[in-house]
């Protein structure tokens, strides 16, 4: 679905990276931001680990899963979840689980795949997952409850579903326009999978086969989004 500019604007940067990505943007064009992003990340050890120990299908019903979540959550920068709050943060994302894990999409299910019923319920796993309080902070002396918030909701669905859902960080996020939540991250679905649509058609390619004609077959689709975004936001055209 091609987003639409407001009040005949231009199209806030993340959400015109990708339709450009759907519309132009060429297989070499796109291979070379690809590799670059390549030369400046680290190895995903964090990654690694986590699937060793959840067997690449985690279970948060499961509390060594959980544990092994909230480690990559950490490494994947989201620092906010205190290693003092392990527990509180563990029983959130038991929670969590038990009212939405079983509406989660399947294992075999893709982004591209995802109907609007399966958008709907994302983007409300979501609200829920981000809103959930999940560590403390201390502010003049007194410990206040800190939520999840959008970061570590959309990395922990990527994590349990990387065929789905892409990551985002802040500064993605704040290229697609205020404010975050629910509405916001399903915007980002409905946009991802039409750029991904968009670039397959174009190079006559199926969507589950970009990252190997693109140069990162250890990536999803979703994660290819979110390798150009970090690539491409803020770097202007």
């Amino acid at each position: 679905m091609a987003d639409q500019a407001k009040d005949g604007g231009e199209l806030p940067e993340g959400a015109r990276l990708l339709e450009e990505l759907r519309t132009t943007s060429g297989r070499e064009q796109v291979a070379g931001w690809l590799a670059e992003f390549g030369r400046e990340a680290r190895v995903d050890s964090a990654s690694r680990k986590l699937a060793e120990r959840t067997g690449d299908q985690i279970d948060l019903g499961i509390e060594d899963h959980r544990l092994a979540l909230i480690t990559w959550l950490r490494a994947w920068g989201c620092r906010h979840l205190r290693r003092a709050d392990t527990a509180m943060t563990s029983a959130a994302l038991r929670g969590w689980w038990e009212e939405w894990g079983s509406g989660l999409p399947r294992d075999q299910i893709s982004l591209t795949g995802l109907d609007e019923e399966g958008l709907v319920v994302a983007g409300e796993a979501y609200e829920a997952l981000r809103g959930r309080p999940a560590a403390r902070r201390s502010v003049k002396d007194t410990d206040v409850d800190v939520s999840f918030g959008d970061t570590a909701a959309a990395k922990a669905l990527y994590a349990l579903r990387p065929r789905v859902f892409p990551p985002w960080d802040e500064r993605i996020r704040l290229s697609f326009g205020p404010p975050g939540g629910g509405a916001a991250y399903v915007r980002l679905l409905h946009l991802s999978a039409a750029a991904l649509d968009g670039l397959g058609a174009r190079l006559g390619v199926a969507v589950g086969d970009l990252p190997f004609v693109l140069g990162r077959p250890a990536s999803t689709p979703p994660k290819l989004i979110d390798e150009l975004l970090l690539i491409k936001v803020g770097h202007g055209r």
